[in-house]
């Protein structure tokens, strides 16, 4: 028989139990899914506690010996059911985990066939020319940085491989390589514009080229990647159709020292950049677009410049095929060096994009991310400091392989 006294504690207790629940959910400190398990175990306790003759019905049920070893029973199925919930709950985020990691190398493809060089197409044209077209007036630029790229510029410009006449301006941007200048007095020497800078590091050698291209759509290639073949026109069909967005992204694949393709999100997530960048670097803009956004500036300047894209509210669309060709050779390329000092390149985009950052709770009403991410995402990028860059190179290497794109 348990006292009037003992029975009003254990209504007390458990009701003061219900009000931590809600108060703890009410202030956002504990997730809706976790307190529903809490609330049912107080109103079971409570249940209890009002009507004690339930107890002792389930302790003869169970052939219990008192009412304690019955609670006790419970309280262990209780611990062992929430263990159960948190494994399972675990291992699902450990996979989504491993797939996130990948996201952040925009690394590309597998290589076309080899393009011929530069002056002998199918038909002895010129890359990027269109014996049928107004060469006058192409509707795409084509911008290729070219800092001591000499062994791979000319495959690059070779790639542009167009049924309509492009545009194509390739940035010395100051090379020294002897190799690197005769590859480009050839290219001058077959009608390819080539304008010479001070070394400025790729974000000015892009902006140096839209400067000196008219078409009203430009793209910009790195010096060492390639072109699929009627990637352009596709894409700028696509904002033919789509005057609302500002620019055009798709996919891309690896080649190199690396095989496989990178899948780009099927829409434009403003809230999951403040986090990491998961769109390609080479991808269609409208003119209007880059020049009200400056072109590119400073370290991570492609994250950069879809930051401040996000913060004018542009949108954008996707092509669902593969645009470009990316090539990996060793870790001393700009990206690698760039990943190596993050932290600081982080915090120099919250700086200069402070709009953005400070308009979170609103972009992420916005994009509507799945709960998991909006957990994960501010604790495992930003400062990554919680996966090793080798660990999380490795993983990238396998999101590439299998195709996969980033979760959420």
């Amino acid at each position: 028989m348990i006292d009037t006294r003992s029975r009003v504690l254990a209504i007390v207790g458990c009701l003061a139990l219900l009000a931590v629940i809600v108060d703890l959910v009410r202030r956002r400190r504990m997730k809706e899914e976790y307190s529903v398990l809490w609330v049912l175990t107080a109103v079971v306790l409570l249940i209890m506690a009002a009507w004690y003759q339930l107890l002792g019905w389930i302790t003869r049920t169970i052939g219990g010996v008192a009412l304690s070893s019955t609670l006790f029973f419970m309280g262990l199925l209780f611990v062992f059911g929430m263990l159960l919930h948190f494994s399972v709950r675990v291992s699902a985020l450990e996979r989504r985990l491993t797939a996130l990691v990948q996201e952040i190398g925009l690394l590309g493809a597998t290589p076309p066939a080899d393009p011929p060089p530069p002056g002998e197409g199918d038909d002895g044209d010129e890359p990027g020319s269109d014996p049928s077209g107004d060469p006058a007036s192409p509707r795409i630029a084509v911008v290729i940085p070219c800092h001591d790229d000499g062994a791979t510029v000319q495959e690059a410009v070779a790639s542009v491989r167009e049924d309509e006449p492009v545009e194509i301006v390739v940035v010395d941007d100051g090379s020294t390589d002897a190799g690197t200048l005769a590859a480009l007095d050839d290219l001058r020497a077959h009608g390819v514009a080539v304008i010479r800078q001070p070394n400025a590091g790729p974000a000015a050698a892009r902006t140096a080229g839209l400067a000196a291209t008219r078409a009203p759509f430009v793209y910009p290639l790195d010096a060492d990647d390639r072109l699929d073949a009627g990637a352009l026109g596709a894409m700028a069909d696509t904002l033919a159709e789509r005057p609302e967005a500002g620019f055009a992204w798709g996919d891309y694949e690896l080649f190199g020292d690396q095989r496989g393709r990178y899948r780009a999100p099927d829409r434009w997530l403003p809230w999951t950049l403040t986090y990491v960048n998961p769109y390609p670097i080479s991808s269609l803009f409208r003119r209007e677009v880059l020049e009200r956004a400056g072109g590119w500036e400073g370290g991570y300047e492609d994250w950069d410049l879809w930051l401040r894209l996000a913060g004018s509210g542009i949108d954008g669309v996707r092509v669902d095929r593969v645009v470009y060709h990316r090539r990996l050779h060793g870790d001393g390329r700009q990206l690698a060096r760039d990943r190596r000092r993050h932290q600081a390149l982080y915090a120099e985009l919250k700086r200069r994009n402070p709009a953005v950052f400070d308009a979170r709770a609103r972009l992420r009403r916005l994009e509507r991310p799945a709960r998991w991410k909006r957990a994960v995402y501010p604790v495992l990028f930003g400062r990554r400091a919680v996966v090793p860059l080798r660990v999380e190179a490795l993983l990238q290497r396998t999101m590439m392989r299998r195709g996969s794109g980033l979760p959420g």
